[in-house]
């Protein structure tokens, strides 16, 4: 493509910023008057440019099936956005892993235009963009677990809109590369007047093992607003110890599929499903349509999943959550939908102390049944 013969028409961008992640659209009209959708997702703490794809005239349902597959997950909505904030957003993060773009195979459709773009947001117009991109930040525990996620993934850019007035502290650091926040508790240790000190417990993957760190935060309620930040303590622990660390509750639903292209109908009808492999069976993940979870205290990683539905091999789906509302209503909407009459039967229901599914589907076991009676967790 030459850039000189396309029109920018409009694009929008997800409002999930603060969780350093963006889903794009942006559509474009070139000079034979077809229409170029390209849908990005956006990675600022490490990937980059991590998922790409370009449409020339393409089929508006496999369309909105990708946008849903990219930004399904993420937990926000959508925002417009002008030509100069959409080079902002897609060059800030390719700045991140410039070699993103290799591994992406529609992008040699995009690479020569990509070269030339360029725009010249002002910082005040960055922190425009940065506002409208986020939540209402409304609560203080929703202000710690943003910043220390932000500050765990090293995306700085975003923590502005955390600082009072915007001044990030440059010799404030938790970790010197980006890793992922696990879980984080807070604590109250302080008040006076407008101002309270908090304790934070960041547990952090941590290269091959894993870290908490202790940082000591100073709000301003009236602002809500980070005015300092320290770090008291940090060490490394064992997987074992982060492991009771992470320990929930997981309540399962385990069904007998007795149709066998219910898999395939389900694929089918939640598109916005993110899908893996396993060597036992197929695993599809529902997210939340929000990122409330953020505001919960202790913040886990895994809050934004509403449930994980996992096809074995053997004929079964165990559907499993990190609550009974959860899988309550998953089996309402299995109830709705006819799903006990014309596809599976119900066998049981299933509650352990902490996570069972995911050492199932990484063992040799294709029955759920069989595997929990020789399972030693």
């Amino acid at each position: 493509m030459n850039r000189s013969k396309l029109e920018f028409l409009n694009a929008k961008a997800t409002n999930t910023r603060l969780m350093g992640v963006v889903g794009l659209v942006c559509e474009w009209e070139d000079d034979q008057n077809r229409r170029i959708t390209q849908i990005f997702h956006l990675d600022y703490e490490a990937y980059g440019i991590d998922g790409f794809y370009h449409f020339m005239e393409g089929d508006p349902k496999e369309i909105q099936n990708t946008i849903l597959g990219v930004t399904g997950g993420l937990g926000g909505s959508f925002v417009d956005i002008n030509y100069e904030e959409f080079v902002f957003l897609i060059k800030s993060a390719y700045i991140i892993d410039p070699e993103s773009i290799e591994s992406l195979v529609d992008f040699e459709y995009f690479k020569l235009d990509f070269e030339s773009l360029y725009t010249g947001l002002t910082t005040d117009e960055e922190v425009r963009l940065y506002q409208r991109l986020c939540p209402a930040i409304e609560n203080e525990i929703t202000l710690l677990n943003y910043f220390i996620m932000r500050n765990v993934g090293c995306d700085y850019p975003s923590t502005m809109l955390l600082w009072h007035e915007g001044l990030i502290d440059d010799g404030f650091e938790i970790v010197e590369e980006p890793y992922s926040l696990l879980k984080n508790t807070s604590t109250c240790l302080s008040e006076s007047g407008q101002r309270v000190i908090y304790r934070c417990e960041a547990l952090i993957d941590f290269e091959a093992h894993y870290k908490i760190v202790i940082v000591e935060v100073e709000l301003d309620r009236s602002a809500m607003k980070v005015v300092k930040a320290r770090v008291v303590e940090s060490l490394e622990i064992s997987s074992i110890e982060a492991s009771f660390n992470l320990n929930r509750p997981e309540h399962m639903m385990i069904l007998t599929i007795e149709d066998a292209f219910f898999e395939r109908r389900f694929h089918d009808q939640n598109p916005e499903m993110m899908r893996y492999d396993y060597y036992n069976g197929r695993l599809y993940s529902e997210f939340n349509t929000h990122n409330d979870h953020v505001g919960e205290n202790p913040y886990y990683l895994n809050g934004d999943l509403f449930a994980l539905y996992f096809f074995t091999s053997d004929g079964q789906l165990i559907v499993g959550a990190l609550s009974q509302e959860a899988l309550e209503a998953v089996d309402h909407t299995f109830m709705t939908n006819h799903v006990y009459e014309d596809s599976m039967q119900f066998i049981c229901e299933v509650k352990t102390d902490h996570p069972v599914l995911y050492s199932f589907m990484n063992s040799a076991y294709d029955n759920i049944f069989d595997f929990l009676e020789n399972w030693r967790g």
